[in-house]
Formats: C-alpha cells, structure tokens, sequence
C-alpha cells in the first residue's frame, strides 16, 4: 500500500487553492471512499448520486464543490470548482515517490556498450542490451527487458516483466506496468500455398512522453516505419496496439480494446472498454468508440458511436428500442394471420420475378 505523507488540512488546501469549511488543523493520514473513509482520512464528493454518503461519511475532509451540503458529521470541506481533479491533485501532493538508489545492481545483466544515466537505477535481475541507452532518474525493476539500441528517456518506470524490444523509443515520464510488451513482433504472414510464410517486421515502436501503458498491454513494431503513440496517451491494461498503428495526443484507451493494423487515432479519441476497430481506418480527433462497439469503417472528428457495427449512438439507441419491441410486432402479425385465417383469407404466396434474359 502507497504511504501518504501526513499533512494538515490547511496546508493541502492552500497547495490546491481551496476554500476550508471547518477544522484546518485537523491532519490528513490516508484516503478512502466516501461511505469507508474514517478519521483522518481524505475523500471525495465528486458526483451528486452519492451526495447522500456525505450525510454519514466519517471522512477528515472531504473536497467537494460549491453546492455541496456541509454534513451534519462534522467532516472538514475543502470547497474547490472540480473535486475529482482536486482529489487528483491532492494524492500527487501527499504521496511521496519512491526514492530509489541510483546505479546498477550488481544483480542486473547490463551490456558493456549499454549507457545508463548515473542518476538512473537498474535493479537486480534486469537486463539491459547492447547500445542501449537508460535516461536521467529512469527505474528498471527486476526481470524487465531492455533490447539491443533500445533508447529510453528520463523519469521512465519501466516495471517487473514488461519489456523493450530491439530500436523502440520511449519519451520521458514514460510508465510501463507489469508484463507490458513493447515491439514485439506484428502479425504479418503471406501465403505460399497452404503455408504460412512470415514477414519480417522491420521497423519500431516510438511512445511519447508522458505516456502510462497498464499491464499486459502489447504494442507490436511496425512492418516497416514505427508504431507510435503520442504524447500524454494514456492506455488501460491488456489493450493490443498493432503493428503500424498511428495513435495521437492525450487519447484514452480502456481495458481489452484492441486494434488492428495501421489503425490511426487522431488526438483525444476515447476508445472504452473492448472496443474494437478494424484495420486502415482513420477515427477523428475528439471521437468516443464506446463499449463492446466494433468500429468497421473510419469516423470523423468529434462524434460518439456505439454498437456492432458502430454507428452514431442515439442512431444506435433508435435501433435498440426497435430490437426491443421485436417480439411484440411478432406476436401481432401472428395474431393478424390467425384472424386472417378465421375469415376465410390465405395469404399469397411469395413470387420471384423471372429474368426475362
């Protein structure tokens, strides 16, 4: 569990430019739920459908927003204009990053032709290829894979078991979480009858900064050129990029979404969890792909779709309440063909029009 600096409340408030309603002194030690949290610990109101836990929260404080009702509990507020990102805010303040001890552990398997950042940890039992470049303040943790001519930049994490294969690139404050696969090989083969003859993929994978790719993750080299992924892209866990992918600035992809081949995410695109696009399509800047939605041709800027295939989401909404009344529409043509019946009526039977060729 990440430990939290104690801290008054006073002094969070002025760090994240809040109004205090209460006991400023009173010292903030952890963070929990609303309808969990206990004294001393820091929480949040951020949607209205929970107001009523702030009733009976036993929270230190409690960061809400300006029509939020003080609770008769006695909780401190920290009144700000959007409590979820001050909630955001406020754990980057009071979380202190682990310091770790710069240098190479003598556990680690670092190449001779490697250079590594003196401010740079590598930890016991990684390893680190030839002509492999390690930045400032970069983290190693054991059992993680840096390939051959690999570069990666400063204040990177790179966790247990993820791994960075031969010539891909990584920005600055780059995370990538356990078991994250970067460069592998794409999933390219042709035919030479009924065997399948694989195509070398010779190009790389290249990730901005600021970029956090969860666990499992995998982004395969390109065939040729790069894979990228832009700048303040964030990526949920086993999410498959594939190869010669072109995602953009800031975009949001969520758990077990997956896309195929030279698949382009303009920047701010949202895909949600297990979306699924198909290869050669371009989604526009600012377009949310929702859940369990498969994206077969490419979408403009700033639309949300939805469904299989995906289509506009209040088109799809019509089309589900149609599906929906699916089984009354049966039930009265079957009570239409019944009392056609009763009268004496046969329906007619279905004719084809001949070709007159």
């Amino acid at each position: 569990m990440t430990a939290i600096t104690p801290t008054p409340v006073t002094t969070l408030a002025t760090h994240l430019g809040a109004t205090v309603e209460g006991d400023g002194s009173v010292v903030i030690t952890g963070a929990a739920p609303l309808e969990t949290a206990t004294q001393g610990d820091l929480t949040f109101l951020g949607n209205p459908k929970y107001a009523a836990h702030l009733a009976t929260t036993r929270a230190g404080a409690v960061i809400v927003d300006a029509k939020a009702q003080r609770p008769p509990s006695g909780s401190v507020l920290l009144r700000v204009p959007k409590p979820h990102l001050a909630f955001a805010r406020a754990l980057q303040f009071l979380v202190k990053a682990e310091r770790h001890q710069p240098g190479v552990h003598p556990g680690a398997h670092v190449d001779s032709a490697a250079r590594v950042s003196p401010t740079a940890t590598v930890m016991s039992g990684a390893y680190v290829g030839p002509d492999v470049e390690i930045g400032p303040r970069t983290v190693i943790y054991p059992n993680a894979s840096v390939l051959a001519q690999a570069r990666i930049g400063g204040d990177c994490l790179i966790y247990p078991g993820a791994v960075v294969r031969e010539g891909c690139v990584l920005g600055s404050r780059v995370i990538l979480h356990n078991n994250v696969s970067i460069g592998a090989d794409g999933y390219g083969f042709t035919r030479d009858g009924a065997t399948h003859v694989k195509i070398p993929q010779v190009g790389n994978v290249v990730i901005g900064d600021d970029v956090e790719i969860g666990a499992g993750s995998c982004v395969d080299r390109a065939a040729m050129g790069s894979t990228r992924i832009g700048r303040g892209t964030k990526i949920d866990n086993l999410v498959q990029i594939a190869h010669g992918c072109q995602v953009g600035e800031d975009v949001l992809i969520v758990a077990q979404s997956g896309m195929a081949g030279s698949t382009v995410l303009e920047d701010r695109v949202v895909i949600a969890a297990r979306g699924g696009i198909l290869d050669h399509l371009t989604i526009g800047a600012g377009t949310t792909v929702m859940s369990l939605a498969l994206v077969t041709k490419s979408l403009p800027a700033g639309i949300v779709v939805s469904g299989n295939p995906a289509r506009p989401h209040r088109e799809q909404l019509r089309h589900d309440a149609r599906l929906s009344r699916i089984e009354e529409v049966l039930e009265r043509v079957e009570s239409l063909e019944t009392f056609a019946e009763s009268q004496g009526l046969k329906r007619k039977p279905r004719t084809t029009k001949k070709n007159d060729d």
